[in-house]
This record gives C-alpha cells, structure tokens and sequence, in this order.
C-alpha cells in the first residue's frame, strides 16, 4: 500500500486585516476623543477637576458609605451673577487661565477689566486680533448676567501717529473701542443698550510715558463696570 502523503497546512493570507481593521478602529477612537477634549468648555473642565481635588471622590468600601466632599465654592457660574467684586472677575479668569492677559482693578465704586492693546490689535490698527478671541469671550461669559451698564474706554500712550487712516491718537483710541464693542455684540448674547464707548487718546495714562514698557502698559482698551 501506497504511503498517504501529510496534507499540507493552509496559510490565511488575509489574517492580517482583522488586526488592521482593529488598529484603524483605535485610532478613530482616538482622533475622536482628541476633538471632544479640544472642544470641551475649559471653565467647566476646570470647575470639574476642581471639585475632584478637593476630595469629592471616595473609595466603596463594604459596608460603608462614599465620603463626598461638596463642590469649591470659589468656583462659580458668572453668567448669573447680577454683581460682583474685582477679586471675583479675577477669580474667573484663573479659572480659564486667561488672568495673564488681563488686569483688574477698581475706581472709586467701578469694577475695570483692563487688556492690553497688544494682545488686541496689531500696531497702529483697531481690528481684532485672532488671539484676542479667547479673552473677549470670557468678558461675554462674565458680562451675560450681570446688571451693570458698560462703557469701553480706548487708551493710548503719547507717541503721536498720522496715518491715512488714523490722524491722531483719539481716533485711534476711539476706533480701538468700537471694535471691541462689536466684537462683544456679535454673537447677540449682550444688550446693545447697555454700552458706551470712549476715547480717551493718551490723556488718562496709568503709568507714565517714560520707558517703552509703562508705554505699553498705557496702551490699552478698560471695559468698565459702571456701579
């Protein structure tokens, strides 16, 4: 009798596309959770780690029950504050990490958001720059339920400029304010009827005009809080 010959073992040649299909399914899963966490709101991601830093989780163990700490009460939703202090505005902005690009201060009974006009306009110019999105957004959010009328004051420093479309500094100041007030009203979220603009040019400087750096600290836009 003839010796049967070993059947020869079958290779699956198309093994390789279950293990692609699983490694284009991870990373789908994980462009996907890069856009959520792009899109997230950061004052509410920052609220919620908050409230995780302060002990709001707890272990189960059996027969016990979770510890749960309340939330930071620091942490707060400013579109529905009526009112608020200077230490407060500046409390919101630490919470979105924008207090770098702002300052706050008080006068006589008014609460003023000052931001530079670096960070605004380019030099010379009263359109908004792309980078001040973020900080103007934030003065929205703050702005929506409180009940102050606002008036945006423009600042320069005292270094004259004539251009062909700016003959001087109070123009120029004006023309920054404007901008910011449309900006502000753009998305319809804030009541026209609650604003004023004023430019002041180089008159009300905060520092004097004595070095390119108090210079800068001059050039700014105030969005006032009128008590």
């Amino acid at each position: 009798m003839a010796k049967r010959e070993p059947e020869e073992e079958k290779v699956d040649t198309d093994g390789w596309m279950a293990t692609f299909a699983d490694l284009l399914s991870l990373m789908l899963t994980f462009f996907v959770l890069l856009f959520a966490m792009k899109s997230v709101d950061q004052g509410k991601l920052e609220e919620t780690l908050g409230y995780f830093r302060q002990g709001g989780i707890g272990v189960l163990r059996s027969g016990t029950d979770i510890p749960i700490s309340p939330p930071d009460t620091s942490l707060f939703d400013p579109r529905v504050m009526k009112e608020f202090t200077p230490q407060q505005v500046q409390d919101m902005f630490d919470t979105t990490r924008l207090h770098s690009k702002v300052s706050f201060r008080k006068e006589n009974e008014d609460i003023v958001i000052s931001v530079s006009s670096k960070i605004l306009f380019f030099s010379g110019q009263s359109e908004i720059r792309p980078e001040a999105n973020e900080v103007l957004d934030e003065i929205v959010r703050i702005t929506q339920g409180a009940s102050y009328d606002i008036q945006i004051r423009g600042h320069t420093d005292n270094q004259a400029i004539s251009t062909t479309r700016y003959e001087s500094n109070w123009e120029l100041s004006v023309a920054r304010a404007g901008s910011v007030v449309r900006y502000l009203l753009k998305d319809g979220k804030l009541r026209p009827e609650r604003f004023s603009i004023v430019g002041y040019g180089d008159s009300r400087p905060l520092v004097d005009n004595d070095t390119p750096e108090n210079r800068g600290k001059n050039r700014r836009v105030d969005i006032v809080f009128l008590k």
